[in-house]
């Protein structure tokens, strides 16, 4: 199975991924960087700090940048918040009284 890695770009300068991740192709790695870039977006929520100054660039194997996934890609679609199907809180709990 193809090695990819995840190098990360932000305000504070680059970091290289020296150990990547085993994938099946790079649409599943770029699925793999969007789920990282949502859950460090939610870290940064939390704590505070810049949400749109972050960039995953995907390397395969042999060092060829094969994507790049933004913050930015990640928040908006066409101007839009976006939405994800996966998002859990879709099945949080609701206020309705139980029939």
């Amino acid at each position: 199975m193809p090695q990819f890695y995840f190098h990360v770009q932000d305000e504070s300068g680059y970091t290289l991924d020296p150990e990547g991740q085993e994938l099946p192709d790079a649409e599943a790695a770029r699925r793999e960087a969007v789920s990282a870039t949502r859950e460090i977006l939610g870290e940064t929520l939390l704590h505070g700090g810049a949400l749109n100054h972050r960039t995953i660039e995907i390397a395969d194997e042999n060092g060829h940048v094969v994507g790049r996934v933004n913050s930015r890609d990640v928040l908006f679609e066409d101007g839009q918040f976006r939405s994800y199907s996966d998002d859990v809180t879709h099945s949080a709990p609701s206020n309705r009284p139980s029939k």
